[in-house]
C-alpha cells in the first residue's frame, strides 16, 4: 500500500523512459524557438548591422530587436514549461499502463494466470488492456481444459491398472505400457499445474471449509 501510494503521489514510473519522452519535447521547444528567432530577430540584426542604412533604420532596428526580446520571450519560455509539464503528466498515461503491463508479463512468467490488468480511468492503452485480458481468458480456460483432461486421463488408467491387476495371468508387458503412459500422463498433469487459475485456489479454499 505505501509503495502503490508513493506511485500515485510522484507520477515517475519508469524514470528512463519518461526523462526520455520528456527530453524530446525539450529538443522540439528548443528547436522551435531557434527557429522563431531567426524569423523574427535575423532580419532586423542584418539590417543594424549594414553600415550602408542610415543610422535611423539602424536604430529602430536595434529598438525592434529590444522590444521584441521583452515580448517574446517570457511568453516563449512559459509556453515551453507549460507544454513540457503536460506533456510530462500525458506520457504517465502511457508509462503508467506499460509499468502495469511489465507487471502482468512478471506474473505470467511465473505462471500466475489468476489476474486482470485493470488501467486507471484516464490511462490510455485502453484498447491493448481489454485485448491482454482476452487473451488471458484464452489461456486460463485452454490450461483448465488441459488440467481437466489430464486428471481425467490418470483416473482412466487408475481404472484401467485396477482392472487388470484384478486379471490373473497378465504378462508383464503390457503393465510396462501403463507405466510408461502414466509418466507421461503425470509429467502432463505437473507441467500444466505449473500455471495457476482461479479455479484451483477455489479447490483449496473449499477444502480447507470442509476440514474445519
Amino acid at each position: 500500500m505505501e509503495e502503490r501510494s508513493k506511485r500515485r503521489r510522484f507520477p515517475i514510473v519508469d524514470r528512463s523512459l519518461q526523462y526520455k519522452f520528456l527530453a524530446f519535447v525539450l529538443v522540439y521547444g528548443l528547436t522551435t524557438i531557434i527557429i522563431l528567432a531567426i524569423s523574427l530577430f535575423l532580419p532586423d540584426v542584418i539590417n543594424m548591422n549594414d553600415e550602408d542604412l542610415s543610422m535611423e533604420l539602424r536604430g529602430a532596428a536595434a529598438e525592434r530587436i529590444l522590444t521584441l526580446h521583452m515580448r517574446v520571450w517570457p511568453g516563449v519560455i512559459a509556453v515551453v514549461c507549460i507544454f513540457g509539464l503536460h506533456s510530462f503528466r500525458t506520457f504517465h498515461r502511457v508509462i503508467g499502463p506499460l509499468y502495469r503491463f511489465r507487471w502482468a508479463f512478471e506474473k505470467i512468467g511465473k505462471g500466475d494466470l489468476n489476474f486482470r490488468v485493470k488501467l486507471r480511468t484516464k490511462d490510455y492503452l485502453e484498447k491493448e488492456e481489454e485485448l491482454f485480458n482476452e487473451m488471458l481468458d484464452v489461456m486460463a480456460g485452454k490450461w483448465k481444459e488441459i488440467q481437466s483432461a489430464s486428471e481425467q486421463a490418470l483416473k482412466s488408467l487408475d481404472s484401467l491398472e485396477k482392472s487388470m491387476s484384478e486379471t490373473r495371468g497378465r504378462v508383464q508387458v503390457p503393465q510396462q505400457f501403463l507405466k510408461t503412459h502414466r509418466k507421461h500422463l503425470e509429467t502432463l498433469r505437473s507441467e500444466s499445474q505449473y500455471f495457476r487459475l482461479e479455479i484451483e485456489e477455489n479447490k483449496v479454499q473449499s477444502t480447507k471449509d470442509s476440514d474445519s
